[in-house]
C-alpha cells in the first residue's frame, strides 16, 4: 500500500471519528443528560429525608450583647455570627431522623469556616441556615464552658447552654443532636435551667424546637459517644411542649 493511499485512510477515519463524537455529543446535550456534569457533586443539593432545599435563606441578624459584639471574641468568627443570631423565622417541620442522617465532608472537621474547601463549603451552605421545627425530648441540659462566641464570659449569664436532645425519651446520649441556647436569645424569654430541668426533663415531656440548623465542625471525637451529628439546631428562638393535647410555650411554665 502506498504511503499517500495510507494517508487519506487515515485522514477519513479521523474525520469520521471526529463526526461520530459531535453526533453523540449534540445528543446528550439535547436530551439534557449532560447539564449534570457540568456541576461538581458535592454542590448539588440534595433531598435530605424532609429537609427541603431553600434557594433563598433569611440573611442572618445578630446584636451586641453585654458589650460582647457578634463576631465573638477569637475563635471561628464566621461560625460565631451564625451562633449568635437573633432573627427568627418561618419553621418548617422536619423529622428527627431527617437531622440524624445529614451528613458532612470529613475535611470540613476541626476547621474554621474561612479553611474549608470550596467543595466543603459548598456542601454546607446547602443545608446550614434553614429554619427548623423539631419534635423530641430534652434527655439532658448543661451550661457551657466560656467560648468565644460570648466574647469568653464566665458569668452565667453569658454561657450557652447545651440541651441534648433525643427521638424519644431515654436516649442514649449517643442518639442527640444538640439544641443551643445562647444567652442573647434567653434575654428574650423567661427560660432558666431550673425551669428546663423540672417542667421539662424531670416529666419526660415531648418538646418542639424551633431555630436555625447550624454545623459546628469543632467536635467529631464526641459522634457516637454524647452526640449522633455535629449538626445542631442552634441557636434554639423558642421552646414548646406538648401538654394536654396542645402545644404551650415554655415561658408560661414560668409564669
Amino acid at each position: 500500500m502506498s504511503t499517500r493511499k495510507f494517508s487519506r485512510r487515515n485522514g477519513w477515519a479521523i474525520v469520521i471519528l471526529l463526526i461520530i463524537i459531535l453526533a453523540v455529543y449534540f445528543l446528550i446535550t439535547r436530551s439534557g443528560l449532560g447539564t449534570m456534569t457540568s456541576f461538581i457533586p458535592a454542590t448539588v443539593a440534595q433531598p435530605v429525608g424532609d429537609l427541603p432545599i431553600l434557594s433563598d435563606k433569611p440573611q442572618p441578624q445578630q446584636i451586641t450583647f453585654d458589650n460582647c459584639p457578634p463576631e465573638g471574641l477569637g475563635g471561628d468568627s464566621e461560625l460565631n455570627l451564625l451562633e449568635n443570631r437573633v432573627d427568627t423565622g418561618n419553621y418548617i417541620p422536619v423529622s428527627f431522623d431527617t437531622l440524624t442522617t445529614l451528613t458532612w465532608p470529613k475535611n470540613v472537621e476541626q476547621r474554621n469556616i474561612k479553611d474549608w474547601s470550596s467543595d466543603g463549603r459548598a456542601f454546607i451552605a446547602q443545608y446550614a441556615g434553614i429554619p427548623i421545627a423539631v419534635e423530641g425530648y430534652f434527655g439532658s441540659v448543661k451550661e457551657d464552658a466560656p467560648e468565644a462566641a460570648n466574647c469568653n464570659l464566665n458569668n452565667s449569664s453569658n454561657k450557652d447552654w447545651s440541651v441534648f436532645f433525643t427521638r424519644n425519651a431515654y436516649d442514649e446520649p449517643s442518639t442527640a443532636v444538640i439544641v443551643g441556647i445562647t444567652p442573647r436569645v434567653r434575654a428574650s424569654h423567661k427560660w432558666t435551667l431550673d425551669l428546663l430541668r423540672s417542667a421539662v426533663i424531670g416529666d419526660h415531656l415531648l418538646v418542639r424546637v424551633s431555630g436555625w440548623l447550624l454545623f459546628n465542625p469543632e467536635h467529631p471525637e464526641n459522634v457516637g459517644k454524647t452526640r449522633a451529628t455535629l449538626w445542631e439546631i442552634h441557636p434554639v428562638m423558642q421552646i414548646e411542649v406538648f401538654q394536654n393535647g396542645k402545644w404551650i410555650k415554655l415561658d408560661k411554665f414560668a409564669d
